[in-house]
C-alpha cells in the first residue's frame, strides 16, 4: 500500500473514532404528537444520531494556552531531522517523515498504538485543564467534585465542567482529554452553538450504513410527559436502520430486533418529568464498526438523560463511564479489533494507527497517559486510581416497534 493510500485509510479509521459535538436545545413536548407513540403502556424507539459530546466551539484557543497536541509524524517533521533536504523530492521526504514517524512511535521493537503503557511521558500531548470549561454533558455523581474538595463514593477527585445549557456539575473529563488535540480542529470550525449537520460524523455515518444500532424500549408508560416509574430496555439492535430518502435519519415505527447476545441488553428504570426521562445506572454495550473493522462500545453506570420532542421521538444524552483500556481501543489503539470471521486483527493494523493518530493530530501513547490522569471513575480498590472516565453522548430517536425475536438477513451466507 502506498504511502498516501496508507494516510488517508488510516485518517478515515480514526476519524470514525474521533469527536464530533451537538447542542441539545431544550424541547417543548407536545403531548397531542405523542398520541401514537405509546401503545399499551409500551414505546419503542430507534436511535438514528449518535456521536461524542464534547466542549463547546470556540473555546480550543483559549483553553489550550500551550498549543495544541502533535502527532509522530508531526513532530519527527518539525525536528532538525524531519526537515525536507535540500533538492529532496516531496514523495522522498514525504516517506522519510513517515519513517521517522513509526521509529518515534516504536519502543524496544514494540508499536506504542499496540502498547501504549510502553510510552514515557508525552511533553507534545495537551488537555483542556482550566475550570471554566462550557461542555455539553450531565452530571454523573450529584455533586461538584473539583480537584481540592471531597469526591463522590466511587469516583477520584475531578474538576467539573460547565453545562452548554447552563446546568452545573458536568462530568466529562473525555471532553479534556481531546480537547486540545487535532481532532478539536473538526468541532472548531462549527458556529457558538455547537449545531452538527444531522449524520455528518462518523459515529452517526457508520450506524447509518448499517454497521451497528441502538434500540431503546420503555415498559409501564403512562404518558411521555409525567411519570413516577417506566421500564427502561436499552439493546443493540439486531438490524440495520431503515432510512428515509434523504438516507440521514430512521423511517418512523419501523420494526427492529434485539440483539439476542445478552452482553448487548440493559435493563433499568426511571422517571419522567416535565417531558425528561431519567434513568438508573445501568452497564451498557454496543456493536461498533470503524473503517470495517469489528469492536464493542461498552459504558458503564449510564445513565439516560433524553427529552421527548412533538414528534414522539427523542435525544439527550446517553452518559458513563467507560474503561480507560476500553477507550483507547475505540478511539485510538484498536487492540481488539476483529474481521467478519471473527478473527483478532487488531495488531495489524499498529502501522496504521501511527499514521492514523498522527492525521488526528495525537500520539498513542500520549492520550493513554492523558486518559489515566484524568481518569474519574472506578477507584482500584487496591491504589485508588481511577480505571475510568467519564464519557458522554449526544442522541437522537425516532419511534420504532422492538421486538425480542431471532432475526437474520438474507444474505447472512
Amino acid at each position: 500500500m502506498r504511502v498516501r493510500e496508507m494516510l488517508r485509510y488510516a485518517a478515515a479509521a480514526l476519524a470514525l473514532g474521533s469527536v464530533s459535538v451537538l447542542a441539545l436545545g431544550n424541547i417543548v413536548p407536545e403531548a397531542d404528537g405523542q398520541t401514537n407513540v405509546v401503545q399499551n403502556g409500551q414505546a419503542g424507539f430507534i436511535v438514528h444520531g449518535f456521536g461524542n459530546a464534547l466542549a463547546r466551539p470556540g473555546q480550543i484557543e483559549a483553553m489550550c494556552p500551550d498549543g495544541r497536541s502533535m502527532g509522530y509524524r508531526q513532530i519527527f517533521a518539525e525536528s532538525e531531522e524531519g526537515q525536507r533536504r535540500e533538492g529532496e523530492e516531496a514523495d522522498a521526504h514525504e516517506a522519510r517523515v513517515n519513517a521517522g514517524a513509526f521509529a518515534l512511535a516504536t519502543v524496544d521493537g514494540q508499536n506504542l498504538c499496540s502498547n501504549p503503557e510502553l510510552g514515557a511521558e508525552d511533553p507534545h500531548y495537551q488537555t483542556m485543564d482550566a475550570r471554566d470549561i462550557v461542555a455539553f454533558g450531565i452530571d454523573l455523581d450529584g455533586q461538584s467534585s473539583t480537584s481540592n474538595g471531597r469526591p463522590a463514593p466511587g469516583t477520584c477527585a475531578h474538576n467539573d465542567l460547565v453545562g452548554a445549557d447552563g446546568r452545573r456539575n458536568v462530568d466529562n473529563q473525555m471532553a479534556r482529554v481531546v480537547g486540545c488535540d487535532g481532532a478539536g480542529e473538526q468541532y472548531a470550525a462549527l458556529d457558538q452553538d455547537g449545531e452538527l449537520p444531522r449524520g455528518e460524523n462518523g459515529v452517526s455515518e457508520t450506524m447509518l450504513q448499517g454497521g451497528w444500532g441502538i434500540l431503546i424500549s420503555l415498559r409501564g408508560v403512562d404518558n411521555l410527559q409525567n411519570d413516577d416509574s417506566v421500564e427502561v430496555g436499552i439493546y443493540a439492535s439486531a438490524d440495520p436502520i431503515q432510512l428515509t430518502p434523504a438516507r440521514d435519519a430512521a423511517v418512523p415505527h419501523s420494526t427492529y430486533a434485539i440483539d439476542q447476545d445478552p452482553r448487548f441488553r440493559a435493563e433499568t428504570t426511571g422517571r419522567i418529568r416535565n417531558g425528561v426521562l431519567i434513568t438508573e445506572p445501568v452497564d451498557v454495550r454496543f456493536h461498533w464498526l470503524p473503517a470495517g473493522m469489528r469492536s464493542e462500545r461498552p459504558l458503564n453506570h449510564a445513565r439516560l438523560h433524553v427529552s421527548f420532542g412533538a414528534d414522539g421521538g427523542m435525544e439527550g444524552y446517553l452518559a458513563g463511564y467507560t474503561r480507560v483500556e476500553d477507550m483507547y481501543d475505540i478511539n485510538y489503539g484498536f487492540r481488539n479489533a476483529r474481521n467478519d470471521a471473527g478473527e483478532l486483527i487488531g495488531p495489524r493494523v499498529g502501522g496504521l494507527t501511527v499514521l492514523g493518530n498522527s492525521v488526528m493530530g495525537r500520539t498513542c501513547h500520549g492520550a493513554y497517559r492523558a486518559m489515566y490522569e484524568l481518569a474519574d471513575g472506578d477507584p482500584d480498590p487496591e491504589t485508588g486510581r481511577c480505571t475510568s472516565i467519564s464519557t458522554q453522548y449526544w442522541l437522537r430517536a425516532t419511534p420504532a416497534f422492538i421486538v425480542d425475536t431471532q432475526t437474520s438477513s438474507l444474505n447472512d451466507d
